[in-house]
Protein backbone atom coordinates (compact mmCIF):
# COMPACT_ATOMS: atom_id res chain seq x y z
CA UNK A 1 0.00 0.00 0.00
CA UNK A 2 1.25 3.80 -0.68
CA UNK A 3 -0.64 5.29 2.00
CA UNK A 4 2.17 6.58 3.71
CA UNK A 5 4.58 6.97 1.19
CA UNK A 6 3.25 10.99 0.92
CA UNK A 7 3.88 11.09 4.69
CA UNK A 8 7.52 9.23 4.72
CA UNK A 9 8.05 11.74 1.68
CA UNK A 10 7.07 14.87 3.78
CA UNK A 11 9.15 13.97 7.06
CA UNK A 12 12.45 13.40 4.99
CA UNK A 13 11.67 16.96 3.94
CA UNK A 14 11.83 17.52 7.44
CA UNK A 15 14.79 15.78 8.36
CA UNK A 16 16.95 17.23 5.68
CA UNK A 17 16.26 20.81 6.97
CA UNK A 18 19.18 21.12 9.64
CA UNK A 19 21.31 19.26 6.85
CA UNK A 20 20.52 22.16 4.79
CA UNK A 21 21.28 25.01 7.35
CA UNK A 22 25.03 23.33 8.42
CA UNK A 23 25.38 23.14 4.36
CA UNK A 24 24.72 27.15 4.18
CA UNK A 25 26.45 28.50 7.30
CA UNK A 26 29.08 26.54 6.11
CA UNK A 27 29.09 27.80 2.97
CA UNK A 28 28.64 24.81 0.97
CA UNK A 29 26.46 26.29 -1.61
CA UNK A 30 26.31 23.73 -4.42
CA UNK A 31 25.22 21.30 -1.91
CA UNK A 32 22.95 23.92 -0.69
CA UNK A 33 21.61 24.14 -4.01
CA UNK A 34 20.88 20.51 -4.99
CA UNK A 35 19.63 19.88 -1.69
CA UNK A 36 16.80 22.07 -1.79
CA UNK A 37 15.75 21.21 -5.07
CA UNK A 38 15.54 17.74 -4.03
CA UNK A 39 13.44 18.93 -1.14
CA UNK A 40 11.71 21.37 -3.38
CA UNK A 41 10.62 18.39 -5.71
CA UNK A 42 9.82 16.44 -2.82
CA UNK A 43 7.29 19.07 -1.74
CA UNK A 44 5.16 18.44 -5.19
CA UNK A 45 6.09 14.59 -5.27
CA UNK A 46 4.31 14.20 -1.74
CA UNK A 47 1.29 15.86 -3.14
CA UNK A 48 1.34 14.40 -6.67
CA UNK A 49 1.53 10.47 -4.94
CA UNK A 50 -1.53 11.63 -2.42
CA UNK A 51 -3.56 12.86 -5.39
CA UNK A 52 -3.08 10.24 -7.77
CA UNK A 53 -2.74 7.10 -5.68
CA UNK A 54 -5.68 8.10 -3.20
CA UNK A 55 -3.45 7.91 -0.22
CA UNK A 56 -4.76 11.30 0.94
CA UNK A 57 -5.49 12.08 4.24
CA UNK A 58 -5.99 14.46 7.47
CA UNK A 59 -2.49 13.80 9.14
CA UNK A 60 -0.65 13.89 5.81
CA UNK A 61 -1.79 17.34 4.94
CA UNK A 62 -0.67 18.78 7.35
CA UNK A 63 2.20 17.25 7.71
CA UNK A 64 3.28 18.36 4.17
CA UNK A 65 2.10 22.29 4.89
CA UNK A 66 3.94 21.90 8.26
CA UNK A 67 6.91 20.65 6.48
CA UNK A 68 6.79 23.49 3.41
CA UNK A 69 6.44 26.05 6.45
CA UNK A 70 9.54 25.29 8.48
CA UNK A 71 11.70 24.63 5.00
CA UNK A 72 10.71 28.14 3.78
CA UNK A 73 10.84 29.72 6.88
CA UNK A 74 14.29 28.23 8.06
CA UNK A 75 15.77 28.83 4.72
CA UNK A 76 14.49 32.48 4.63
CA UNK A 77 15.57 33.23 8.04
CA UNK A 78 19.54 31.64 7.04
CA UNK A 79 18.98 33.50 3.94
CA UNK A 80 18.98 36.55 5.45
CA UNK A 81 21.64 36.02 8.18
CA UNK A 82 23.76 35.69 5.55
CA UNK A 83 22.66 39.03 4.06
CA UNK A 84 21.32 37.49 0.63
CA UNK A 85 17.35 38.33 1.63
CA UNK A 86 16.44 41.31 3.78
CA UNK A 87 14.61 40.54 7.21
CA UNK A 88 11.61 42.43 6.66
CA UNK A 89 10.74 39.40 3.81
CA UNK A 90 11.56 36.81 6.58
CA UNK A 91 8.82 38.88 9.08
CA UNK A 92 6.23 38.76 6.97
CA UNK A 93 6.25 34.99 5.19
CA UNK A 94 6.75 34.00 9.29
CA UNK A 95 3.82 36.34 10.53
CA UNK A 96 1.82 35.43 7.52
CA UNK A 97 2.56 32.09 8.65
CA UNK A 98 1.75 32.43 12.32
CA UNK A 99 -1.21 34.11 11.67
CA UNK A 100 -2.68 31.79 9.58
CA UNK A 101 -1.52 28.87 12.21
CA UNK A 102 -3.61 30.78 14.94
CA UNK A 103 -6.32 30.86 13.13
CA UNK A 104 -6.48 26.92 12.29
CA UNK A 105 -5.62 26.63 16.17
CA UNK A 106 -8.30 28.84 17.36
CA UNK A 107 -10.97 26.62 14.40
CA UNK A 108 -10.49 23.22 16.37
CA UNK A 109 -9.22 22.58 12.31
CA UNK A 110 -6.83 19.77 13.95
CA UNK A 111 -9.07 17.47 15.54
CA UNK A 112 -11.73 17.84 12.59
CA UNK A 113 -11.67 15.63 9.80
CA UNK A 114 -11.20 18.20 7.54
CA UNK A 115 -8.01 18.28 4.90
CA UNK A 116 -5.95 21.31 4.37
CA UNK A 117 -7.59 22.39 0.93
CA UNK A 118 -4.99 25.76 -0.63
CA UNK A 119 -6.22 28.25 -2.65
CA UNK A 120 -4.49 29.10 -5.82
CA UNK A 121 -2.71 32.14 -4.21
CA UNK A 122 -1.61 29.81 -1.70
CA UNK A 123 -0.35 27.27 -3.89
CA UNK A 124 1.65 30.50 -5.62
CA UNK A 125 2.69 32.25 -2.74
CA UNK A 126 4.44 28.60 -1.70
CA UNK A 127 5.98 27.71 -5.45
CA UNK A 128 7.64 31.57 -5.49
CA UNK A 129 9.14 31.00 -2.22
CA UNK A 130 10.48 27.56 -3.44
CA UNK A 131 11.93 29.20 -6.57
CA UNK A 132 13.06 32.56 -4.50
CA UNK A 133 14.96 29.85 -2.18
CA UNK A 134 16.58 28.01 -5.47
CA UNK A 135 16.96 31.86 -7.42
CA UNK A 136 19.66 32.99 -3.89
CA UNK A 137 21.50 29.96 -4.13
CA UNK A 138 21.91 30.15 -7.64
CA UNK A 139 23.32 33.58 -6.41
CA UNK A 140 25.62 32.32 -4.29
CA UNK A 141 27.07 30.25 -6.70
CA UNK A 142 27.72 32.82 -9.31
CA UNK A 143 25.37 31.27 -11.53
CA UNK A 144 22.92 34.40 -11.61
CA UNK A 145 23.25 38.14 -11.09
CA UNK A 146 21.14 39.86 -8.12
CA UNK A 147 18.57 41.06 -10.03
CA UNK A 148 16.27 38.43 -9.93
CA UNK A 149 16.55 37.84 -6.36
CA UNK A 150 14.58 41.47 -5.62
CA UNK A 151 11.95 41.05 -8.29
CA UNK A 152 11.21 37.08 -6.62
CA UNK A 153 11.02 39.07 -3.38
CA UNK A 154 8.84 41.16 -4.24
CA UNK A 155 6.02 38.57 -5.73
CA UNK A 156 6.58 36.97 -2.17
CA UNK A 157 5.83 39.90 -0.52
CA UNK A 158 2.73 40.14 -3.18
CA UNK A 159 1.51 36.70 -2.76
CA UNK A 160 2.36 37.18 1.17
CA UNK A 161 0.12 39.26 1.82
CA UNK A 162 -2.76 38.81 -0.40
CA UNK A 163 -3.44 35.14 0.19
CA UNK A 164 -3.27 36.26 3.79
CA UNK A 165 -6.29 38.90 3.38
CA UNK A 166 -7.59 35.98 1.14
CA UNK A 167 -7.29 33.41 4.93
CA UNK A 168 -9.01 36.44 6.67
CA UNK A 169 -11.68 36.88 4.24
CA UNK A 170 -12.44 32.93 4.54
CA UNK A 171 -12.42 33.03 7.93
CA UNK A 172 -15.09 35.95 8.90
CA UNK A 173 -17.10 33.67 6.14
CA UNK A 174 -17.06 30.47 8.07
CA UNK A 175 -17.14 32.57 11.17
CA UNK A 176 -20.72 33.77 9.84
CA UNK A 177 -21.41 31.10 7.76
CA UNK A 178 -19.46 27.97 8.81
CA UNK A 179 -18.88 26.90 5.23
CA UNK A 180 -15.19 27.80 5.49
CA UNK A 181 -12.74 26.43 2.86
CA UNK A 182 -8.82 26.59 4.18
CA UNK A 183 -7.27 28.80 2.25
CA UNK A 184 -3.99 28.51 2.92
CA UNK A 185 -1.35 25.95 3.18
CA UNK A 186 -0.47 27.03 6.84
Amino acid sequence: SMNYIPNIISGIRILFIPVFVFLLVNSNYLACLYLFFIMGMSDALDGFIARNFQCESVFGSYLDAIADKIMINTSFYFLCVIYVLPYYLFLIVLLRDLFIFAGILNNNSFTSNERMRPIFLSKMNTFLQIILVLICLLFLNNLISIGLIQDLTNAVIFTSIFSLFEYIYSYKLYITQKSFRFSADI
